[in-house]
């Protein structure tokens, strides 16, 4: 009679936005180890998420191209199920069903989360970023200013980026993403008669 379990591969999550710089406690309390990478899929802003305030995200997009990226690597006691219920709890979807495994050379089993582009071509032009981002400021401090920052930290560039930030720094009259920020949030501020510190 045969009693040994069938071995699990290493898991691991293909990181490329928010997720390299703050993958929450939850899943950070997972990680053992990061593994600089290159998306086999090309990514662009191509997403509105109401999780940043209806600012842009990165997902899969034909318009866009490989970036660099990470594999988060999960400790060996980590289970696949309890993985994709800590990645799903993360990126907000609805079951596990949202989170996807991806072939890619080596030893890991490669999970991402399968969100959708929801933007259509006009919408993803850098103007039509930089408005969306400027106008989830207002929501609290996740939003689209903050993300596009922190993809750019991380060195995420698609071939939006550069002029999609640049435009957002135009429409705020700063020199930096975080001046962006800052202005922007300070003026919704002030219209509002003080931040609601949603986020």
């Amino acid at each position: 009679m045969l009693t040994d379990p069938v071995p699990q591969r290493p898991i691991g999550i293909l990181a490329y936005g928010s997720l390299l710089h703050t993958p929450g406690p939850e899943l950070a309390a997972l990680i053992v180890e990061r593994r600089p990478c290159r998306t086999p899929f090309p990514v662009e802003y191509g997403r509105a998420s109401r999780r940043w305030g209806g600012g842009p995200v990165l997902v899969p997009h034909p318009r866009g191209a490989p970036v660099d990226g990470a594999l988060l690597v999960l400790g060996a006691g980590v289970g696949l199920g309890a993985a994709v219920d800590a990645l799903a709890e993360r990126e907000g979807l609805p079951s596990g069903r949202g989170v996807l495994q991806v072939e890619m050379p080596g030893d890991l089993l490669v999970l991402v989360a399968g969100l959708p582009r929801n933007l259509p071509a006009p919408d993803m032009t850098p103007d039509a970023l930089a408005l969306r981002a400027v106008a989830s400021v207002g929501t609290g401090p996740r939003n689209g200013i903050g993300y596009l920052r922190g993809a750019i930290e991380a060195g995420v560039r698609t071939p939006l980026t550069d002029a999609y930030a640049a435009r957002v720094r135009d429409l705020a009259g700063a020199t930096s993403l975080e001046e962006a920020e800052r202005l922007v949030a300070l003026a919704a501020s002030t219209r509002t008669g003080g931040s609601d510190g949603l986020g």
